[in-house]
């Protein structure tokens, strides 16, 4: 059992995905926007005790050093998604955390195929970090949405555009991380456009 807990972890927080936008999107009551803020608790804490379990019981294998990550990009993409529909997220900080993670995945995934490690980026903890906390920021806007007496604190935020700095900041790490994650590993792209000539 305890060798499967952490792919276990990794699929729950897949599964548990839908569950979160469709609380999100779906509904406009507080209580089923707070269900979905501490289902996103929760998976988010997966994501951290999924690949520490791993470790600390020596039960990494192929399949969770591939899942893991990916389970990562599903929670990450569609929150970022559900809080774009819902007029909170810009919509080109949403594209590039996409459009970063597709570049991510197709790179991780070729390498694999050519039995080829990746180098990750130093910055990666940085880009998850601020991810995190502007869709904690996000999801904490919404349910600070259904209270008209904290509509005063709420204008004040967007004023002093806290939440627009947090959201850049995360929009500009999660690009640069796109581009170190291609820099680092270049080497394996360089071979792969000398092998088509």
């Amino acid at each position: 059992m305890i060798q499967n807990l952490p792919n276990i972890l990794t699929l729950f927080r897949i599964v548990i995905t839908p569950l979160i936008v469709w609380f999100l999107i779906g509904f406009d009551a507080f209580t089923i926007h707070l269900m979905a803020v501490i289902l996103f608790l929760i998976a988010s804490l997966t994501d951290f005790f999924d690949g520490m379990l791993a470790r600390k019981f020596k039960v990494v294998s192929e399949f969770g050093k591939f899942m893991d990550p990916l389970a990562d990009k599903i929670l990450v993409n569609s929150t970022f998604i559900a809080l774009n529909i819902m007029d909170i997220m810009p919509i080109w900080i949403t594209a590039v955390v996409i459009l970063r993670d597709m570049v991510v995945t197709v790179l991780r995934w070729g390498m694999l195929t050519n039995g080829a490690s990746m180098n990750t980026s130093q910055l990666a903890k940085w880009k998850t970090t601020f991810q995190y906390i502007s869709m904690y920021v996000g999801l904490v806007f919404i349910l600070m949405g259904h209270f008209e007496v904290l509509d005063t604190l709420v204008a004040w935020l967007e004023e002093w555009f806290v939440t627009e700095t947090i959201f850049i900041l995360t929009g500009l790490i999660t690009a640069y991380t796109g581009f170190d994650y291609l820099w680092v590993n270049k080497s394996f792209l360089l071979s792969l456009v000398k092998g088509k000539e």
